[in-house]
């Protein structure tokens, strides 16, 4: 019995120890901006939900009350699976662990200076990561790790959840600001855009100003998340990954139905419910199927 329990509190030990030292990786590799961006995410995104649930929204309903509560358990619970989405695309990666590449050269891999290896087709170097990304869209500095092919659907995910929690969360704060305004006016829409002037000129007074910026936040927040939930959903129905929009790369685009499966897996809608479901990819990021036979349309291959 004691062996037992020694035993569970060595794993749980080397469970931290493994997470702990992934932590510092990540961390020692992000830059200036990564690391802003994190804070943002971690610290004042938490903080800023807190102000939410516990200063705006007993405007609106009693604290403690069941509606109260019903409200925290739905935003808090699309949060949490934000953040759990944000987790795993860590802990899969782009590349899902897999770093090795065949030393043959195949059809459509193309030579990396910064690597110096052969990458397969739809992989791009990232210069932050400092490695070459299967299927890269971007490099997320909100946890310092590159949007690839393994874990492109928890981005995505983390995006939809958040954007459903910033517009429910903008919707406490529509009323409650314009309640601490004397009521909703077309004419004062400006003191929403220009709240410092309304400020200065003694037009409002600085705890008016304080309900406004609390608008501000979740209304910057969503208009954020809105542009790469769009940007996401335009290049996935298109089949390509934002690299291959820059670089007008139309080469996969299999219908609509097929890129969310290439991308996102077979079982890409549950995929956005729980970043538990297991969503099958068929590709292994080395191959994919293209739109038309014919050479590659990488040109940059070192010959073996």
């Amino acid at each position: 019995m004691f062996s037992h329990k020694r035993l569970l509190n060595e794993e749980g030990e080397d469970l931290l120890l493994s997470f702990s030292n992934r932590l510092n990786k990540k961390l020692q590799q992000a830059d200036t901006q990564d690391l802003i961006a994190m804070v943002i995410a971690f610290v004042f995104l938490p903080l800023g939900y807190i102000v939410e649930i516990f200063f705006v929204l007993p405007f609106s309903c009693e604290l403690f009350s069941s509606e109260w509560t019903f409200r925290v358990l739905i935003t808090a619970a699309l949060g949490i699976n934000a953040y759990l989405n944000m987790y795993k695309m860590v802990s899969v990666g782009p590349n899902g662990g897999n770093n090795d590449l065949p030393s043959i050269m195949k059809p459509g891999f193309k030579y990396c200076f910064a690597c110096k290896l052969n990458t397969p087709p739809r992989a791009f170097h990232c210069p932050v990561c400092d490695v070459c990304i299967f299927r890269r869209d971007h490099h997320c500095s909100f946890v310092s790790v590159c949007v690839g092919h393994y874990n492109q659907r928890y981005f995505v995910a983390a995006v939809l959840n958040l954007w459903i929690a910033c517009i429910t969360v903008m919707g406490w704060n529509w009323s409650f600001m314009w309640t601490s305004l004397g009521g909703f006016k077309a004419y004062n829409m400006w003191q929403l855009v220009m709240p410092h002037l309304a400020v200065l000129f003694g037009i409002i007074d600085y705890y008016q100003f304080f309900c406004v910026m609390l608008f501000v936040f979740p209304l910057t927040t969503f208009l954020f998340v809105t542009y790469q939930l769009a940007a996401q959903v335009f290049c996935l129905i298109r089949g390509q990954t934002r690299m291959e929009y820059l670089l007008d790369i139309h080469a996969y685009q299999l219908g609509w139905r097929e890129n969310l499966r290439a991308s996102l897996g077979n079982r890409w809608f549950a995929a956005m419910i729980s970043p538990f479901v297991h969503s099958h990819l068929e590709s292994d990021g080395l191959a994919y199927h293209c739109r038309e036979s014919g050479p590659s349309i990488y040109e940059n291959v070192k010959t073996m």
